[in-house]
This record gives C-alpha cells, sequence and structure tokens, in this order.
C-alpha cells in the first residue's frame, strides 16, 4: 500500500474529544471560479504579447540616441520564461511559453493543444530618473530639533500588463484583471542612465508579475485539518485510530475496512481521511458522504465541516481530471535549413544561423545536426540556401528525416559609422513548414544605434571592434546574438528553459 508523508501528515492533538486531527497539505489558486479554471491550468500555453520595437529611420535614431529617449531594453521573452517557470508548480502545469508581437491570431495554440491560454499583454516599460529633495529631522545633545536636507536621485520603472486565461479549445474567458507594475529605488547620484539601470532592475520589476501570476493561478500552500475519531470504549476503533496517529494508515485502514460493514461513520470517516491523503479523492468523497449520512444526528460529528471538504475535493479533482500537455511540438525532429540572404556578408549568415541552431536547442527542440543537414542537401545538389526555393518542402523534410523545416532569409547584415553615429543592423524573415500543419511566417529585426561622447574615441572604438570581430569571423556578434533570440521567442519555447 502506498507510503503517506510523515511530514504531510503528522498528526495533531485536538486536546479534547474522542478524535484528533490530521494536517492534509493542498496547493490552492487565489482567483474566482477556480474550479472551472483549474483543468486549464493544467496544460498553460503561455503569451507574452507586446509590441515590437518600433522601426526608426536612421535620423530618427540618431536623434532619439542624441537626446537618450529611445526607452530602456524591454525583454519579453525573459518575462515569459520566468512567468513560465513561476506557473510550472504542483497548482498548475505550463506546455510552453511564446512571445507573441504579431497582434494577430496565435497560430501555435492549435498545434501545442493545450487545456488552457493565459495571455499576458505587456506594454513596453518605462524608466526615468528625478532628483528630489528630503528632509530629516533629529534631535541634537541640547535636545533641540534640526532639520537635515539632503539630494537623491529616484530611479524608478513601470509597467501596465493585461492578464487573460481562456479554456482551449472553446476560447472561455475564465479570469480577466489588469496592472500596472512598479519598482523603484533611492540613490545618492545620477551617475547612471535610467535606461542602464533599468537593465540591472528589471528582473525585479519582472519579479513583481511572476509572483502575482504564480499566487493567482499556481496558488499557495493551504493546510486542512481533517478529524479522524475513535469511539470510547471499543477497542478495535480506539487502536485504529492509534495506528492512524503513530502514521501507520494501511494497519488502521485494515481496521476500519474489517469493521465497515458494520456501519459505524467514524470507520467511514478514517477510511475518507486515508483516501484523502494518498489523492485518491473520487474514493475520499465517496467515504466523507457515507459517513456523513451515517452520523446524521450524532453531536459528535459536528466538529467535522463538511462543507469545506467537499469544495476541497472538487477543487483537487478538477486538475487531475484534467489532460496534460500534448508532447508531439517538441518530440518533432526539425531542421534549420542553410540561410538565404540578401546581403554582403559572407560571414554573417553562417553565424546567425548557428546561433538560431543553439537558441532552439535550448528552447527545447529536437534538431537535425547542422552538418547532417548540410550533407543530406549537398548530396542532393542543394549547396546555397538561395536555392532551396526550388525544391518541395515535402521532399527536403523526407531527405533529412524531418517532420518540421524552419527557413530564414537575412535582408539586411550591415554597419553604418558616421562620427558619432553608429548604426548596426540585423534583419530577416523566418518560414516554419511542417507537415500537414500551415506555414507560419514573420519577420524580426535588431537595430542599435550609438553615438559617442566624442568623434576620436567613437571612430576608433568602432573600427577597433569591427576588427575584433572580423578577425573572429563573428561580424555584429552582439545584434546577431539578439536577433537570434528574438527569432527563437516567436516560436514555442519548453519551459525548462
Amino acid at each position: 500500500m502506498k507510503k503517506i508523508s510523515l511530514f504531510a501528515l503528522l498528526p495533531l492533538l485536538a486536546g479534547c474529544g474522542n478524535y484528533f486531527s490530521v494536517r492534509v497539505p493542498y496547493q490552492f489558486p487565489d482567483m474566482p471560479g477556480v474550479a472551472a479554471a483549474r483543468p486549464a491550468l493544467s496544460a498553460l500555453y503561455v503569451s507574452v504579447k507586446t509590441e515590437p520595437a518600433a522601426e526608426e529611420s536612421a535620423l530618427g535614431s540618431l536623434a532619439a540616441a542624441l537626446m537618450k529617449k529611445s526607452g530602456p531594453d524591454f525583454r519579453p521573452a525573459e518575462l515569459a520564461r520566468r512567468a513560465a517557470r513561476a506557473l510550472n508548480r504542483p497548482g498548475s502545469k505550463v506546455c510552453a511559453w511564446r512571445v507573441d508581437k504579431s497582434g494577430n491570431e496565435d497560430p501555435f495554440v492549435p498545434l501545442l493543444k493545450p487545456a488552457g491560454l493565459l495571455v499576458l499583454s505587456a506594454r513596453r516599460p518605462s524608466a526615468s530618473s528625478k532628483k528630489e529633495e528630503r528632509s530629516s529631522v533629529y534631535y541634537d545633545k541640547k535636545k533641540q530639533k534640526q532639520t537635515v536636507k539632503s539630494k537623491v536621485w529616484v530611479y524608478s520603472a513601470s509597467m501596465y500588463a493585461e492578464v487573460k486565461l481562456y479554456s482551449w479549445p472553446a476560447m472561455e474567458l475564465l479570469d480577466s484583471w489588469a496592472d500596472t507594475f512598479a519598482h523603484s529605488e533611492d540613490r545618492l547620484d545620477e551617475s547612471k542612465e535610467a535606461g542602464d539601470w533599468y537593465a540591472d532592475n528589471e528582473g525585479k520589476l519582472f519579479g513583481a508579475v511572476t509572483a502575482r501570476l504564480a499566487a493567482r493561478y499556481a496558488g499557495r500552500p493551504v493546510e486542512r485539518f481533517r478529524p479522524v475519531f475513535r469511539k470510547k470504549g471499543d477497542k478495535e476503533s480506539e487502536e485504529a485510530g492509534l495506528l492512524a496517529q503513530r502514521n501507520r494508515w494501511d494497519k488502521a485502514e485494515e481496521i476500519w475496512l474489517r469493521r465497515d460493514a458494520g456501519g459505524g461513520w467514524r470507520d467511514s470517516l478514517g477510511l475518507a481521511v486515508a483516501a484523502e491523503l494518498k489523492k485518491d479523492y473520487a474514493e475520499a468523497e465517496t467515504r466523507y458522504r457515507e459517513a456523513q449520512s451515517r452520523a446524521a444526528g450524532d453531536k459528535e460529528a459536528a466538529v467535522v465541516r463538511w462543507a469545506e471538504i467537499y469544495r476541497d475535493l472538487e477543487l483537487a479533482s478538477s486538475t487531475r481530471s484534467a489532460r496534460g500537455c500534448d508532447g508531439g511540438w517538441f518530440g518533432e525532429r526539425t531542421a534549420l535549413l542553410p540561410f538565404s540572404d540578401e546581403t554582403t556578408s559572407v560571414d554573417g549568415p553562417p553565424l546567425v544561423r548557428q546561433l538560431v541552431y543553439e537558441q532552439l536547442k535550448a528552447g527545447g527542440y529536437d534538431l537535425v545536426p547542422l552538418e547532417e543537414t548540410d550533407a543530406v542537401l549537398r548530396a542532393h545538389g542543394f549547396s546555397d540556401g538561395g536555392q532551396l526555393a526550388a525544391a518541395k518542402p515535402e521532399n527536403l523534410a523526407a531527405w533529412l528525416g524531418a517532420g518540421r523545416l524552419v527557413y530564414c532569409n537575412l535582408s539586411d547584415f550591415g554597419e553604418i559609422m558616421a562620427g558619432v553615429y553608429n548604426r548596426r543592423m540585423v534583419k530577416g524573415s523566418v518560414r516554419v513548414w511542417a507537415d500537414g500543419g500551415p506555414d507560419i511566417s514573420f519577420e524580426e529585426s535588431v537595430v542599435k544605434v550609438k553615438t559617442p561622447k566624442s568623434l576620436a574615441g567613437g571612430l576608433f572604438g568602432q573600427l577597433a571592434k569591427g576588427l575584433v570581430e572580423r578577425i573572429k569571423n563573428k561580424p555584429l556578434a552582439y545584434e546577431s546574438g539578439l536577433f537570434s533570440r528574438q527569432v527563437t521567442e516567436n516560436l514555442p519555447n519548453s519551459p525548462k528553459r
């Protein structure tokens, strides 16, 4: 018979009457209509919706950089990843997470087949620093009141977010709420730009969001106390109670089961508590209702909180009856094809492809190794990504033994240097083909503009950085890394990432 944890089930003496109380642990969400939502929470797909960074002209990028009004760098993938981890707890389970910047209907939901869809719509955060004058009062040795004024710089960041929980496939709205999350810090100087301070403290802002999500949906630990009765003067009943109190539930159950035909409500109640501890909620409910019926009119049973018991069992059983996540998405063999490109860079496309491959692998994908992909395609006469448009995806998939293909075309990969103006760009489009599924396409871009304080320093820094990147055959390495992460965040990612 299944053992029950001593820590979780440690009986507590009630101090009066012929019963003792048993601690039963639960994990319950703090939200309205939780019973209806529990099936959806058992297999969640988390989608963080946000607007893409605005694409600016070269002149606009320069003006924004010079005026330091470009806003802080926002990492929606980090918010999605943290939300998935916060919700992947005993009270809920996450199948996958994704960042959605399209504003359209999510094409991955029917492919993942979750039980619920959690949509977190987050506006891009704002960050600022503001000088304030503070006053503090103290009493000197002569007990005279003294006021000291000081200046502090208040750094703050805020983000507005809306959260909606849907069932799937019915897409019934189960929960909806919104809030503005904030984090601030007092500093003695203004040595940091607001954007740099935000980068150091983004995790604290996201932490406020994920803590709220976890409390509302994954739930918090709740302890219930169930009474186990002994009938005074009944040796078998007292023996069964003593065994249960010593955590020997299997032996206690043997006695209760043997006596159960006699119709005693105390034995039925003991069997109900034992079933609840083993998380056999259907059996527990049957036994509790049997005990309640048999105890009708017995004043000793008045301490039993029947209504609370049935509510708890309903919540707990709603999770166990829900279906789990469909593992087919991450189990599908995926091939990342050679990139086509419209750029003049020789090293750029292979570098970006390698980085995207590493991000997809970290995201939980079962990938065909790049060397194997390239060797198979060369054997069929394809040595360049630009040639793949002439081949049928079905044929490519069959040659590679893959059920999913990922195409990518780089449309821009370069750098513009003009005195204090340095603009580095990586742009491209992605197409995901799946056997029997819809084609899914999206575009992604990374544009970084820097304006050094001095012309000479800016030119020297730009040239030195470019030389190091060329020596390592890793042009635009930082921007390429960002592009690869942004490409992958558009696709479903494993919550284990």
